[in-house]
């Protein structure tokens, strides 16, 4: 439903919860220039604002709010940078109170355009502390080896620099920022974001629009360059780093030629759940399982990039022999030489999985999301489930020969 150009109301009906759940969604474009702006931004809007000045206040509010939960998370899509707000809150039909679902839209309104400001700024004593908090946390991640040699399989894989960058920014690129700036960065996107409100719950459609017209929404474009592609390379980009004091970690990127809203993406679904993306998967049983060569190893694709991503933890004196186990089972899957009945516990995992997301609100939402701007709206097309139990190994070979080795990335480690 368009409030306005750009601001988009999603409602979700359903009596399959307790709690009601409110999604306030930002889209904007993912650049490295912007993105630690955003992560403060995301920080401060759930730490406190002008009518609940501190963290202890707020916290307060939500708890006289029979528990309400408030929480915001950065994500990322492709060449999109989403911040969201999430409210939980029990469902206003489980109460006696009939203005209950008011203040839940005014405490979305107090966050949204009551921040705790001075003079054109974020309060700078509460910043700081989130800065902080944020350039610690980073710091931290510095220590988690798959985290850094997932970032350096990025960095050689994506020709787009602003892709490199993790959704949380980098330790240097918060360091540079500050209240004023962070600040300046959240007004631009109240003006300029795509903006999407998703409500899904049991509630009454007309008093949620009654609400939803009392924010000053201006109009805007939407953002329509989520999906990221980029070309394939004939040259594999390689690289090794060495760390004494972490584990090896074998990282390979490979070029997948579609994306999300492509047709046949169920089709690099159940390529992905047989290659290594469940624990019954050729990886996981093969060079794990039987060959002993790997402490961890799994691979996932990356649905709105061109990124099919295997990696695995490994003895350092292992790397050439995992190498040539994953090449083989990529010629498994090329030519056909896996069991029928694995292709089909495949699909069965991919449809479980499925049909247990429909007891995730979160998921829900992310759906109808999707639904919304990225899926193709083909009626000719059948339904997801259909698609994913047709998906048969001629289509499987065929599109395993288009896939091809674009970056290998390995952080060598003391054993």
């Amino acid at each position: 439903m368009k409030i306005v150009d750009g601001v988009n109301l999603h409602l979700i009906k359903t009596e399959k919860f307790k709690t009601n759940h409110l999604t306030f969604r930002f889209t904007g474009e993912r650049l490295k220039k912007t993105v630690a702006k955003r992560v403060l931004v995301a920080q401060m809007l759930a730490t406190a604002n002008a009518d609940f000045p501190s963290s202890q206040k707020l916290r307060k509010t939500l708890a006289r709010l029979y528990g309400t939960s408030l929480s915001t998370r950065v994500s990322t899509k492709g060449k999109a940078h989403i911040l969201d707000i999430d409210l939980e809150f029990i469902s206003p039909a489980y109460l006696e109170k009939t203005d209950f679902q008011h203040e839940i839209f005014d405490l979305l309104y107090t966050i949204l355009y009551k921040p705790l400001i001075t003079l054109e700024q974020f309060q700078s004593k509460v910043f700081d502390v989130e800065k902080a908090n944020l350039i610690s946390y980073l710091e931290a991640d510095k220590e988690d080896s798959f985290y850094l040699s997932e970032l350096g399989l990025y960095d050689l894989f994506y020709h787009d620099d602003n892709l490199k960058v993790s959704k949380y920014a980098r330790v240097d690129l918060v360091e540079q920022e500050n209240s004023f700036t962070a600040y300046q960065e959240f007004q631009r996107m109240l003006k300029e974001d795509q903006i999407d409100i998703f409500l899904l719950g049991d509630f009454e459609a007309s008093s949620v629009l009654e609400e939803i017209n009392r924010f000053p929404f201006q109009a805007r474009k939407l953002y329509r360059f989520v999906n990221f592609t980029q070309d394939r390379l004939n040259i594999t980009q390689e690289k090794i780093d060495r760390q004494d004091d972490h584990q090896s970690i074998l990282q390979l990127g490979y070029h997948l030629p579609l994306t999300y809203s492509h047709p046949d993406y169920p089709i690099a679904l159940v390529l992905n759940g047989l290659l290594g993306g469940f624990a019954h998967s050729r990886l996981f049983t093969q060079v794990r399982e039987k060959e002993g060569l790997a402490y961890s190893i799994s691979s996932q694709v990356h649905p709105y990039t061109v990124l099919l991503q295997v990696y695995a933890g490994i003895d350092k004196r292992q790397r050439e022999k995992t190498l040539r186990m994953i090449n083989q089972e990529w010629h498994n899957l090329k030519a056909g030489r896996y069991s029928s009945h694995l292709l089909q516990q495949t699909k069965q995992h991919l449809l479980n999985d499925y049909y247990l997301a429909q007891d995730s609100p979160k998921i829900l939402i992310e759906r109808a999301y999707n639904q919304k701007y990225l899926a193709k709206n083909d009626e000719n097309l059948p339904k997801w489930p259909d698609r994913i139990a047709a998906v048969n190994k001629a289509d499987i070979m065929q599109l395993a020969r288009k896939i091809h080795l674009q970056a290998l990335y390995y952080l060598e480690g003391g054993k």
